[in-house]
């Protein structure tokens, strides 16, 4: 599945607020691998 950006920023932005994977996961029905992914992704962009 294709999500974009700005689902992500926000899915990634609720995790940085202080909420947990799992939450995330069951809020936007997203996997907790992609999750992780993405936060991956999103560390390697700001180096």
């Amino acid at each position: 599945m294709v999500y974009s950006t700005d689902f992500k920023k926000g899915v990634l932005d609720y995790i940085k607020e202080g909420h947990s994977h799992v939450e995330a996961t069951k809020v936007f029905d997203v996997g907790v691998r992609t999750l992780f992914t993405w936060e991956k992704k999103d560390v390697n962009k700001d180096t």
